[in-house]
């Protein structure tokens, strides 16, 4: 029974199982919840959401690790969700702020530069598998944050 929960919490029910694109479909899953729960909760309450969902996952992909063997396999896209819903925490929910934070965080994400290529490369544990996505969620907000320091006019 927690075998399958835990499945399922690491692969967002199944998501991570299509062949195309799964981190992308693991963001894009990340981007609704953190929408809806932006909307209907107070931030503060939000960040203890995230705080809760990030803990279940460590356990989650801790078991399922177990199971089906130790690395950062494909299928397990609950490290994206946590890492876009991380970044949707810390702007507005403005279009062109979400298509941001989406686009900069999935860069992040994919190229994994410094410190995430070294978690990437010497952690595949449960704590690797979700930490090199928080750290690409930060440099996404840096980025994004950037954005809004120098073009601030702009948005």
């Amino acid at each position: 029974m927690l075998d399958v929960i835990a499945k399922n919490i690491c692969t967002v029910f199944g998501l991570g199982n299509f062949s195309k694109m799964p981190g992308t479909l693991g963001s894009i899953a990340g981007i609704f919840l953190g929408i809806i729960l932006l909307l209907l909760f107070p931030k503060k309450l939000v960040c203890i959401f995230f705080i809760v969902f990030l803990t279940i996952s460590f356990y989650a992909i801790k078991k399922y690790q177990e199971k089906v063997g130790k690395s950062d396999r494909s299928e397990i896209i609950i490290d994206e969700v946590l890492g876009q819903f991380l970044v949707l925490i810390f702007i507005d929910l403005k279009f062109l702020d979400i298509l941001l934070a989406f686009t900069f965080f999935r860069f992040f994400d994919i190229l994994k530069f410094f410190p995430a290529n070294i978690v990437d490369k010497n952690y595949s544990g449960y704590y690797g598998v979700v930490l090199d996505d928080i750290i690409a969620a930060f440099q996404a907000l840096i980025v994004i944050f950037l954005f809004k320091f120098d073009y601030g006019k702009l948005f």
